[in-house]
């Protein structure tokens, strides 16, 4: 089992201390993500050659000197973008992130590819899970227009994504790295329970692998977006990898345990995958990361293996 350095997130701690917590609190692992700073990770590197194994990197790492990251984080760079030079800047960033993984013996990177150009529905979404009215005939008017709008808008973004992961397989390929697409928090995010599909297809035999996030999944079942048992259902086969954090409501990273996530109806799926990453937030106490923790390991103690790289 490992932890997300998200945890460690506007916290005072040098990258070896960060290490060390990891260690003393029982991780067998850890995930470095977007928010580790290259001054951070430099503190953090000779132990994580010597006592901690780093299972997976989450794109982009290490954090880019761009004073606009502080506002937009790891989507700043995005890989479904249509303008061809943002679109370049996130595979420079997505490459160099592969060749940290393969440096530091990490499997997997975990990539967000961007989203449909479409106007936000989330906070309409939000204002109807709130007052009880999805499953009601203004719920359901509003979420069959919102599917018909990325429907017709996706198509550009979903082509780009599609060109971007090219040269990233390509780059996963020769680095002996895999790429766990994840599946994501909002509406207009890339990928939908369909483009998960396009996509394993589209690489299929390459090192393009699923990365399912509990907690997003439950975000939009509750929204009645999509059932987090479909994707599970669908391509827990070609899982790689699992983000595990509780959900109320549309509030995600929170600790096992905390929430309302109906682990019992997950638990047989989640089992299959290879790398098992706590993604808290954090505002959770250390007293309930330990919680979760320990609930995690009794549900999903398995050994871990990794499929071999094509």
């Amino acid at each position: 089992m490992g932890i997300s350095t998200c945890w460690w997130n506007g916290k005072s701690f040098r990258g070896d201390e960060i290490v060390r917590e990891a260690l003393d609190m029982g991780f067998e692992g850890v995930e470095l993500e977007y928010r580790i700073t290259t001054s951070v990770y430099q503190q953090m590197r000779p132990q994580l050659k010597k006592a901690m194994t780093v299972l997976s990197l989450h794109n982009i790492f290490p954090r880019p000197e761009d004073p606009a990251f502080e506002k937009e984080g790891g989507d700043l760079f995005l890989l479904s973008s249509t303008d061809r030079a943002r679109r370049e800047m996130a595979v420079k960033y997505s490459i160099r992130t592969i060749e940290h993984a393969n440096d530091l013996e990490a499997r997997v990177v975990v990539l967000h590819l961007g989203r449909v150009d479409m106007q936000s529905p989330t906070d309409r979404f939000k204002a109807l899970h709130q007052k009880g009215k999805l499953d009601q005939s203004q719920g359901r008017v509003f979420v069959n227009k919102q599917r018909h709008i990325r429907k017709m808008t996706h198509p550009k973004n979903l082509d780009a994504a599609l060109f971007s992961l090219e040269r990233l397989n390509s780059e996963a390929e020769k680095e002996g790295v895999f790429l766990g697409i994840e599946n994501r928090y909002h509406f207009y995010e890339i990928p939908d329970l369909e483009e998960v599909g396009t996509i394993l297809r589209e690489f299929k035999g390459g090192n393009v692998r699923y990365w399912h996030d509990v907690g997003h999944a439950a975000v939009q079942e509750n929204l009645g977006i999509c059932l987090q048992k479909e994707l599970l259902e669908a391509y827990s086969g070609e899982m790689i990898g699992v983000h595990l954090h509780d959900v109320r409501g549309v509030e995600d990273h929170l600790s096992p345990g905390q929430g309302e996530m109906n682990y019992g109806e997950i638990l047989p799926f989640l089992k299959s995958a290879s790398i098992k990453i706590l993604e808290i937030h954090s505002k959770v106490a250390k007293e309930d990361l330990l919680k979760g923790l320990q609930l995690m390991k009794a549900h999903l103690a398995t050994p871990e293996t990794l499929p071999s790289s094509c």
